[in-house]
């Protein structure tokens, strides 16, 4: 559903028993508890729960992450590591988060103008 604004919110959620094959394309705000094998490109707010897993490249507005990523990353406003996360890729984002325990392996730019060129 749209608001004033036309944005959209609303939330889906992949819940934690849901293994999904395949890229990820919308609007609006997604949970992940369970894995994802696929790209994602969302215009919205993505939170990976604690044990869950993506593999494949993210392109958001915002980013949670709180378990397992490997893929390269393309947030265009903020991204919060948590303690628990583990991202494999290179990350690209306006802000940058990193909780104490996160492991991070890869090539990390954070800077006021984010884009695929960077």
């Amino acid at each position: 559903m749209k608001n004033k604004s036309n944005i959209i919110d609303e939330l889906s959620i992949i819940a934690k028993h849901l293994e999904i094959t395949g890229d990820i394309k919308g609007a609006g705000d997604l949970k992940i508890d369970g894995k994802v094998q696929g790209n994602i490109f969302l215009e919205g707010h993505l939170l990976l729960s604690e044990g869950a897993e993506i593999r494949g490249d993210i392109q958001t507005v915002n980013f949670e992450c709180n378990g397992t990523v490997e893929g390269n990353l393309l947030i265009k406003e903020k991204l919060t590591v948590g303690g628990k996360s583990k991202i494999v890729g290179d990350i690209r984002t306006k802000i940058l988060i990193i909780e104490e325990g996160a492991e991070i392996n890869g090539k990390c730019i954070a800077a006021r103008n984010v884009s695929e060129e960077t």
